[in-house]
C-alpha cells in the first residue's frame, strides 16, 4: 500500500476509534527466565575475570616489591611507561615535563632516538590516562577504607573480603571518568565530567613552551621532530587553548 493512503487508513481507524492494523511482524520476546539465566551467567563470568585480575595483580605486587631496584615501578606500569624506564637505563630517554592546570605534572620518557609531536602527543595520553586510572583507584580504596571495606588481611582473606564488597551491590564502585587529563575538573564545580576523546582535547587545547614562551604550531606536520619544533630534553611544555593562539580553525 502506498505511503500516503496507509497514512489515510490510519487516520480513519483512529477517528472511528477501531483497531490500527500494521504490516510489521512482532518480534518474539524472550522469557524472563532466559533473561535472568543470562545474566546470572554474565555476572559469574565477571566475577571470575575481576578475581582472576585482583590475583594477577597482587601477584605482580608482590613481585615487584621483592626487587629493589623494581620497587618504584607501579604494578599497573603501561607499555611507554616501561620503555621509558629501560629507554633512561640505556641512557638514550628524552623527558618532557607537561603543566596541567590544577592536576600534577607529567613526567613524559620517550624512548624513541628522534621523537616526534605525534610520539610527544601519543604518550601524553596514554600516560594521563594511567595517571587518573591511578588516582581514581586511590579515591576508591579511600573510600571503601572508610566503609571499613579495606583490605587488611593476608591472602586468605582478601578473597572473602572482595566476595562481601560485591555482596554490597555496587555501593563502592569505582567510578570511572576521562575528563581530568588536561585540567582539573574541580574548577567547574564539580568532580566527574562526560567521557571525552583525545582527538577532541587536541583539537581544543595545544601545548605551549614555558622556556621559550611560545606556542608549539603542530598543525602542519604530525612528523615533526621536537628538535625542529624548539623543543629540547627537559623542557617543560603546558596546556593552552588552542583557539588563543591559532584562532577557531580545527586541527586536521
Amino acid at each position: 500500500m502506498p505511503v500516503n493512503l496507509r497514512k489515510k487508513a490510519i487516520r480513519e481507524a483512529r477517528n472511528r476509534n477501531e483497531k490500527i492494523l500494521s504490516n510489521r511482524k512482532r518480534k518474539k520476546r524472550k522469557s524472563k527466565a532466559w533473561i535472568t539465566a543470562r545474566r546470572q551467567c554474565n555476572a559469574a563470568e565477571r566475577a571470575e575475570h575481576n578475581d582472576l585480575v585482583d590475583s594477577t595483580e597482587q601477584e605482580l605486587r608482590q613481585i615487584l616489591d621483592d626487587f629493589g631496584e623494581l620497587s618504584d615501578i607501579p604494578y599497573d606500569c603501561t607499555a611507554t611507561e616501561l620503555l621509558g624506564e629501560i629507554a633512561i637505563a640505556e641512557g638514550n630517554a628524552t623527558t618532557i615535563y607537561v603543566e596541567r592546570d590544577g592536576l600534577s605534572t607529567l613526567t613524559i620518557v620517550l624512548h624513541q632516538p628522534v621523537p616526534t609531536i605525534a610520539q610527544l602527543k601519543k604518550a601524553i595520553a596514554v600516560i594521563s590516562r594511567a595517571e587518573h586510572k591511578r588516582r581514581q583507584r586511590e579515591r576508591h580504596e579511600e573510600s571503601l577504607r572508610r566503609r571499613g571495606l579495606a583490605e587488611d588481611g593476608g591472602h586468605e582473606d582478601r578473597q572473602q573480603q572482595q566476595r562481601q564488597r560485591q555482596q554490597q551491590v555496587a555501593v563502592g564502585a569505582m567510578p570511572c571518568s576521562t575528563g581530568e587529563l588536561v585540567y582539573s575538573a574541580l574548577r567547574n564545580g564539580h568532580d566527574h565530567r562526560a567521557f571525552v576523546s583525545w582527538r577532541f582535547l587536541w583539537r581544543c587545547f595545544g601545548l605551549f613552551n614555558v622556556e621559550t614562551n611560545q606556542p608549539i604550531d603542530d598543525r602542519s606536520n604530525g612528523r615533526a621532530t621536537l628538535k625542529e619544533l624548539g623543543i629540547e630534553n627537559a623542557a617543560t611544555l603546558k596546556f593552552v587553548h588552542r583557539v588563543k593562539y591559532f584562532g577557531c580553525q580545527r586541527q586536521r
